[in-house]
């Protein structure tokens, strides 16, 4: 994987960790993946985030968790990039995460297309993804209509609800489609009351983040000829939000805070 690391330079100290160069900062993360086409601002508020190389932020081996364990899980699972945490206000590990997979239709962009496109696009998408609940672990699914970005990327918004090895969850994820390619950004929580539009909203944030370096060669006009069959892409990127919501860089030990307590030894 051909990545460059960078955080804020604001009161940034420089050091190295194997061969990536990492700024550390009270401050942004910024994780540059070039082998998909983007860039990702993560920020301060998660306390801990690791990608196949490297973590940045605390160390959660505080709360029983092996940082390896984390790191090994998102080398292992396609698509996957990075995961970050913090702890929410019901004291359960929130976890936001990337979920990348490869298109096989030239769409383009998103981005290009019209709103009125984009929304008809977004109603088959809705459509296939309810050929899922009750299948590979989804419980239940409701589409949240088209969230654009302040640089006018369209985002198209779920909240799921099912189960996988570490238990019952929420997920509010977005999604989009540039270079081709199908992107997929989730925040998941196991605890039992989330609310599950703060979840969409972290992943709203999470979004806003987000650089694509858009290969210009490609072309968003497809559609015109008719030469897209939207059922066939809205059965695949529904495919590739189902294995994210279920798989993701899911980390068994993360569900919930269970932060280790120094023994009182007596005298």
């Amino acid at each position: 994987m051909k990545k460059g690391i960078m955080l804020s330079l604001a009161m940034a100290t420089v050091f190295t960790v194997g061969t990536s160069t990492v700024s550390k900062a009270a401050s942004d993360v910024v994780l540059d993946y070039e082998d998909i086409d983007l860039s990702i601002t993560i920020s301060d508020k998660y306390n801990y985030i690791y990608d196949a190389d490297n973590s940045y932020g605390d160390d959660i081996s505080e709360y029983g968790i092996n940082p390896d364990t984390i790191v090994k899980t998102i080398k292992s699972t396609p698509g996957a990039y990075f995961e970050a945490l913090y702890v929410d206000e019901d004291n359960y590990f929130r976890e936001s995460y990337m979920n990348y997979l490869e298109g096989e239709d030239e769409i383009g962009h998103l981005k290009d297309y019209s709103k009125e496109e984009v929304a008809e696009f977004g109603e088959q998408l809705s459509k296939e993804m309810e050929n899922w609940v009750g299948k590979d672990g989804i419980k239940s699914f409701e589409y949240k209509d088209i969230f654009y970005t302040e640089g006018g990327i369209p985002y198209f918004q779920f909240i799921m609800t099912g189960t996988n090895a570490d238990g019952d969850f929420s997920s509010g994820c977005l999604c989009t489609i540039a270079n081709n390619n199908n992107y997929y950004f989730y925040t998941r929580s196991y605890a039992p009351s989330v609310d599950a539009a703060s979840l969409i909203e972290d992943s709203q944030e999470l979004v806003e983040g987000v650089e694509f370096y858009f290969d210009k060669t490609i072309k968003s006009d497809a559609h015109i000829s008719g030469g897209i069959d939207w059922k066939k892409v809205g059965s695949k990127s529904a495919y590739g939000a189902v294995v994210g919501a279920v798989i993701g860089a899911s980390i068994s030990t993360i569900n919930k805070k269970n932060k280790k307590k120094k023994e009182k030894v007596s005298e």
